[in-house]
């Protein structure tokens, strides 16, 4: 994400002078943005949000020991990362924290497995057939996942997903990922993509978790809107467009409640009057009943 404030602020006219710079959205592989591409174009014409793919799984781009990844991450002005199930993006926890973070959704789990694999000819797998199958240990193998096999040597570990789907492909296991994740990764012609359907009693797998994430220093209307749009606002839900976000919203008027008629008064001995005490006496038998039926189960 961008150092400063106006680097790609999308209020701010670009060298031309014709159109308002774009807001940048940077995105985690296997995270599909085209929904939110929409969604914005639909709520905010005029202003075009740049998709920035970013060459990371887990964790944040900002981070990434590849130095054009961690460079495209810093350009961004809102990143969407993932997460472990238990955690928040880097930054964004505590009361000094730099970074604003929105928690959007949590990823179903999958199990790949080498293409012949016995299971490949399923559509799903459970928790119970899991059990059997050889997990290969890589780094965002989640402890709260069931157990992979331990290696003997700590640098014979994946460094990371993609390096776990190249030793599925040998048949040395499998591997656990998010869905979205794996489906992205795999090479259809070596891997199978097993979802995981939990039986009955069985409880499902926390999956990670996918985070919207700016610095605090960029947290303007723009960012919000945006961030608004992440969640799910839609042009038809927005709270304002994008050349109306400067502009506040006047309070309706408040309207003064009405007071209520009385009833008119019955003349006594009157049709209405007869009526009138013909109901009240009804309602009197049927509170004594009720009474009475109290009474006996006492």
């Amino acid at each position: 994400m961008s150092d400063t404030t106006t680097a790609h602020d999308p209020g701010a006219p670009n060298d031309a002078g014709s159109a308002p710079a774009p807001i940048r959205l940077g995105f985690a592989r296997g995270i599909a943005p085209s929904k939110w591409a929409r969604r914005w174009k639909a709520a905010t014409p005029g202003r075009k949000l740049e998709l920035v793919p970013l060459e990371v799984a887990f964790g944040t781009a900002l981070d990434a020991r590849n130095r054009e990844t961690a460079a495209a991450a810093a350009g961004c002005d809102v990143l969407i990362e993932r997460t472990a199930p238990d955690a928040r993006p880097s930054g964004s926890d505590g009361p000094e924290s730099t970074r604003r973070a929105i928690r959007l959704y949590a990823e179903s789990m999958a199990l790949v497995v080498p293409a012949d694999h016995e299971l490949a000819q399923q559509e799903s797998v459970s928790l119970a057939e899991i059990a059997f199958v050889e997990l290969l240990d890589h780094p965002d193998h989640d402890a709260g996942w069931p157990a992979a096999r331990p290696w003997n040597d700590p640098e014979w570990m994946p460094k990371g997903p993609r390096a776990a789907l190249a030793l599925v492909a040998t048949g040395a296991g499998a591997v656990l990922l998010p869905v979205p994740l794996a489906r992205h990764l795999i090479d259809k012609r070596e891997h199978t993509v097993l979802p995981i359907r939990p039986e009955a009693g069985e409880q499902p797998l926390d999956g990670p978790v996918v985070w919207a994430i700016w610095n605090a220093e960029r947290d303007d209307a723009t960012v919000q809107h945006l961030a608004g749009i992440l969640r799910g606002r839609t042009a038809n839900s927005s709270r304002e467009s994008a050349q109306e976000e400067t502009k506040r919203t006047t309070p309706a008027p408040r309207v003064q409640a009405q007071p209520k008629k009385q009833a008119p008064k019955l003349k006594p001995n009157s049709r209405g009057a007869q009526l009138q005490a013909a109901k009240e006496k009804a309602e009197r038998k049927k509170a004594e009943a009720r009474q009475a039926k109290r009474r006996k189960r006492r």
